[in-house]
């Protein structure tokens, strides 16, 4: 399912065990260039710096690779101050659910789910600016 926001939209993630539903479709770690392509629209744009970046610009979402073919993790901005090439030109204003409970502004550090973890952006002394989706690096060194 194709799913292009080019205008800015209310995304709906909610973690399960093993996997991410954005606003309902899958979303498996690591993923590809062209499946967040589908899920997210066309970038906003991108950097090639020592790594490439895609910005969703409208939605709040910045993801870095080195493989597009082998991308870990994305990153969801909520109030990330910042001024920066790096950061998005607006911030994430959907919502972030675990299992079904609405986590979107509450603290955390990590939340492990099996294959896919969740984990904060920004110190632990500090409201965390957002947060990141992707492979749960704990549970892959587990598997090996």
């Amino acid at each position: 399912m194709f799913k292009f926001f080019s205008k800015k939209k209310y995304i709906i993630i909610n973690c399960l065990t093993d996997e991410v539903l954005i606003d309902g479709s899958t979303l498996k770690f690591p993923t590809n260039y062209n499946t967040l392509v589908e899920t997210f629209g066309k970038p906003s744009r991108e950097l090639q710096r020592d790594k490439n970046y895609m910005f969703w610009d409208t939605l709040g979402i910045i993801c870095a690779y080195n493989d597009p073919d082998e991308i870990l993790s994305v990153n969801f901005y909520q109030n990330n101050k910042i001024k920066s090439e790096y950061n998005t030109k607006q911030q994430f204003t959907g919502g972030l659910f675990f299992n079904s409970k609405n986590i979107t502004n509450k603290e955390f550090s990590k939340i492990s789910l099996g294959r896919v973890a969740i984990h904060r952006l920004g110190s632990e002394s500090q409201t965390r600016f957002g947060f990141s989706l992707g492979v749960n690096n704990n549970f892959i060194t587990k598997m090996a």
